[in-house]
């Protein structure tokens, strides 16, 4: 009876975010960058609530100093994105974007999210696990400045 007690608890727990597992192949192909994939991505599912500008207030439970609209706000918490939003051969995470979310940066949750594609989602992983590697100045003023 105990046995299937715990079967059954265990079978009506949600999935916690769990890491991808993926690995930036070497070389790095290079094929996906902030530019071509990383800065469009967290505009389109991301920044109306993941935003440096936005108040506390604006984020609808976003966690503070979990911004997405620079590549430095996104290399501060990459594991958190992966394993809340990407897919990998260890990990399917659907956690982000939420059901709903705001028609405006900052504003209330008033419409259904738009959601990325399972292959949005494995490109997310690779860009993320290629992307930490990848060599970065942030201190120059150039693009990776934010």
């Amino acid at each position: 009876m105990r046995w299937i007690l715990c079967i059954v608890l265990l079978a009506g727990c949600p999935a916690s975010p769990t890491p991808t597992g993926t690995v930036c192949p070497d070389p790095d192909p290079n094929t996906l960058t902030y530019d071509n994939f990383g800065k469009s991505f967290m505009t389109r599912y991301c920044t109306w609530c993941h935003d440096s500008h936005l108040l506390h207030s604006q984020r609808n439970g976003a966690p503070i100093y979990h911004d997405f609209d620079t590549l430095l706000g996104v290399l501060e918490v990459p594991d958190h994105i992966d394993q809340e939003t990407g897919i990998g051969p260890k990990a399917s995470n659907y956690f982000m974007p939420g059901s709903r979310c705001p028609s405006v940066a900052g504003g209330p949750l008033d419409k259904d999210c738009n959601q990325p594609t399972d292959q949005e989602r494995r490109d997310l992983a690779l860009w993320i696990a290629c992307e930490r590697k990848r060599p970065h100045n942030f201190s120059d003023g150039g693009v990776d400045a934010p």
